[in-house]
């Protein structure tokens, strides 16, 4: 079954490289019967759930015990408890799609899945479409060329007017998320007025 726009999940996932999963299931009358699964790679993670591929068959409301091992944790896996959110078979995988939400986790593993999303996080490469009012003395420095050796961003301009009353640039910033946030910041520091465009 499809996820459907309830089953969507709330915190912005993050792709996972090297990640795998190895469950059990914990709940129903028999899942003491089976043992653990094969590992199986994780597609994607947030701080509420995450995605991956099985070919087991399981079923929306089953509850997983598990483990995850992601190479940027460490050698230490997490260990935390979920339930089946939605499933979907892939023929491009030739496999399932698994969401499962978390519904329990260690302190310790709490912390260690919030600092790999925080990583994660600032890696997400971003665009952030602006317009920028240039103050008097920032016009008389060589700002766009400042901000292309200080950053690791591309700056594509996409209109502007510079006449010796004002001058005024709209512009299109795409780099990690936490580099456009430092470019950002440093024209305000400089006194630019920016306005998000749409």
């Amino acid at each position: 079954m499809a996820n459907s726009d309830k089953d969507k999940r709330r915190g912005f996932r993050f792709p996972v490289k090297g990640g795998v999963i190895q469950y059990k299931e914990s709940g129903g009358l028999f899942a003491f019967l089976k043992g653990s699964s094969d590992r199986y790679p994780i597609l994607n993670i947030s701080s509420t759930g995450l995605k991956f591929l099985t070919t087991d068959t399981l079923l929306i409301g089953d509850k997983l015990s598990f483990t995850v091992g992601i190479p940027t944790l460490g050698g230490e896996p997490l260990n935390a408890d979920g339930r089946v959110a939605w499933t979907q078979y892939s023929t491009r995988f030739k496999a399932n799609i698994i969401g499962v939400q978390f519904t329990a986790m260690t302190k310790d593993s709490i912390s260690r899945l919030k600092n790999l999303i925080g990583f994660l996080g600032s890696k997400v490469r971003v665009k952030a479409k602006i317009k920028v009012m240039f103050t008097e003395e920032m016009r008389k420095k060589p700002t766009l060329w400042e901000i292309a050796r200080d950053f690791n961003v591309t700056v594509n301009l996409i209109k502007g007017s510079l006449t010796d009353v004002s001058t005024w640039l709209e512009m299109e910033i795409e780099g990690e998320r936490e580099e456009v946030k430092k470019v950002l910041k440093c024209l305000q520091e400089d006194g630019a007025k920016i306005t998000p465009l749409k």
